[in-house]
């Protein structure tokens, strides 16, 4: 069946009868009991054995030692949100261990250095007398730059979740990462901030010398996995397993955080009486620490969640929202300069596979989010890439599901000086001059790999339902399904045979359609261009996300249209 917007697949199982909750369970094939429980009851789970984790006994050892041996000690992460809330977490908990070593957190400066390691700052660290760098969010590829740690006689031990480059494993004090190949770790696609806290928490006990961990370290690592749970959100992993449990415990502890920053944030994202819930971090929160990093240097978003001052983090945190602002109007321009560009040269056509693009006075910092817009908007991988100083342009890349965008970059590896990430998501810079090459080889790769069907996107619908079971009651026993996100999508629902009763624009250039069936509010973002084609009378079947609405006090339900079709 095809809507307008998209191919709609029900999922194989299906439940005929019983409550609406039960019914969308039974489509996901939560049926067993415990499961169940499990499931609904994220917050409550037990996270797996820290021990288990691969390569960690390793990096406990040697960090413990450094511990003891009072030497000095460098958290080197990235400058996304996952990174940030890594390198606070764990620079956070060596501080505590012994409080007389030296910690420095060290985030790369997006412009100026890139993602990752690099050799002038590993030289930098050494220089200030570091002898062990632990990495978190990055370094799985960093094969030449754990060789120069070697060189310089400091110790280097990686942390990290993305995918391995083919040139292989860096040779390294320790790894730990939980998706190396031959692991056996139940969760292989943990968020890097994951990878992070499970490291601490191992750190700790084995510290302490026992499982259970003391009365002086537990607020800690409470508080550190409020930081740990931001990080799997904003990175948008897989919110199944150890990550959900993680943005789950995170989103319920996040109100009685004890750091300043979390605090902070809070107060500036969150009105009085709203619940704190996924989106939340992923909309409000993140694109907040964010903004930081992709205009300038993510500095300020380190200081927020390491600052025990809370009048020095209400600052930090109305600054990050400033540049916030100013990274959407950025975004914006950009998204606008994109759209005509690859519309210009035939990307969005039926016959093209994928959107490659560069221009000088894009942001380089802010060309993920632009990507990430263009493939909601034009359903193909979306590769932007923006100047820096030196011939060289540095950009992001976003895919659709069922096209690895790194194995699309590793397949011509050869035009880029530096380029990594994972399926969904990565980076990458190149010679200005290796452009027009990257562009063809990328776009030809896109086009053996994808047909046009594959660039139709999928909407999977949970279950049919009827207008009459949209109760508040029934839409909020739903809400156990949170938190959702990828791989662990809200619930969506099926409703034939409906009569609009009222259709208008809405928003900011009416860029919204207001949708009513039967007094129930039906919002369609990004649909307002629709208004005429779906008036007041029309008869149509939609798929939606049943949500709850709350206004002083009272609660309604509001449902969230993902597509439909008229009949």
């Amino acid at each position: 069946m095809r809507g307008i917007d998209c191919r709609w697949v029900m999922r194989d199982k299906q439940a005929g009868q019983g409550e609406l909750l039960d019914r969308v369970l039974v489509a996901r094939g939560i049926t067993d009991p415990e499961v169940r429980v499990a499931y609904l009851h994220p917050a409550s789970a037990v996270l797996d054995p820290a021990g288990a984790l691969p390569g960690v006994d390793k990096a406990v050892d040697r960090i413990l030692a450094a511990v003891r041996a009072k030497e000095r000690i460098a958290i080197y992460g990235d400058y996304d949100v996952d990174g940030v809330t890594s390198t606070a977490l764990l620079t956070r908990v060596l501080r505590a261990i012994d409080p007389t070593i030296e910690v420095e957190p060290y985030i790369p400066h997006r412009l100026e250095e890139g993602y990752g390691l690099n050799i002038a700052a590993l030289e930098s660290l050494r220089a200030r007398g570091t002898d062990l760098i632990i990495t978190v969010d990055c370094g799985i590829t960093a094969v030449a730059e754990a060789q120069r740690c070697a060189e310089l006689g400091v110790d280097l031990i990686i942390t990290d979740h993305h995918q391995p480059s083919e040139d292989g494993l860096p040779e390294v004090a320790a790894i730990v990462h939980p998706g190396l190949p031959g692991s056996k770790y139940a969760w292989p696609i943990l968020s890097g901030s994951a990878v992070a806290y499970k490291l601490a928490r191992h750190l700790v006990s084995v510290h302490e010398d026992q499982e259970a961990v003391s009365d002086q370290m537990t607020p800690l690592l409470r508080d550190s996995l409020c930081l740990a749970g931001m990080g799997v959100i904003a990175d948008v992993v897989p919110l199944v397993g150890e990550n959900r449990r993680m943005a789950a415990k995170a989103l319920r502890l996040m109100p009685r955080c004890n750091f300043p920053g979390v605090t902070a944030m809070l107060l500036e994202c969150v009105k009085k009486g709203e619940s704190i819930n996924s989106e939340t971090v992923g909309y409000r929160i993140g694109p907040r620490l964010n903004a930081a990093g992709r205009l300038g240097h993510a500095q300020d978003a380190l200081e927020l969640l390491l600052t025990d001052d809370e009048q020095q983090a209400r600052k930090l945190a109305k600054s990050l929202s400033g540049v916030n602002t100013e990274r959407q109007a950025v975004a914006r321009e950009i998204e606008k300069q994109a759209c005509m560009d690859a519309e210009s040269a035939g990307m969005t056509g039926p016959e093209s596979r994928m959107i490659v693009l560069a221009n000088e006075a894009w942001h380089p910092g802010v060309v993920g989010i632009v990507c990430s817009r263009l493939v909601e908007k034009y359903a193909r991988p979306t590769v932007l890439l923006g100047s820096v100083e030196g011939g060289m342009l540095r950009g992001s890349a976003r895919s659709i599901d069922g096209y690895s965008i790194h194995d699309a970059l590793q397949s011509c590896r050869e035009h880029f000086t530096s380029c990594g990430g994972h399926a969904m998501a990565a980076g990458m810079s190149l010679r200005a001059s290796n452009f027009a090459a990257a562009q063809k080889a990328l776009c030809d790769h896109a086009a053996s790999k994808l047909s046009r069907e594959d660039l139709v996107r999928t909407l999977v619908i949970d279950t049919e339902g009827r207008l009459e079971e949209m109760t508040p009651a029934a839409v909020d026993s739903l809400q156990q399904m949170q938190p959702a996100g990828r791989c662990n999508e809200t619930p969506r629902v099926l409703l034939r045979e409906l009569r609009i009763e009222g259709s208008r624009p809405m928003g900011k250039g009416n860029a919204h359609l207001q949708l009513k069936f039967n007094s129930v509010r039906a919002p369609w973002f990004g649909h307002g261009h629709l208004v005429e084609e779906l008036p007041r009378g029309a008869l149509v079947d939609v798929v939606v996300e049943p949500s709850i609405n709350v206004w002083q006090g009272r609660k309604s339900v509001d449902l969230l249209v993902k597509d439909l079709i008229r009949h």
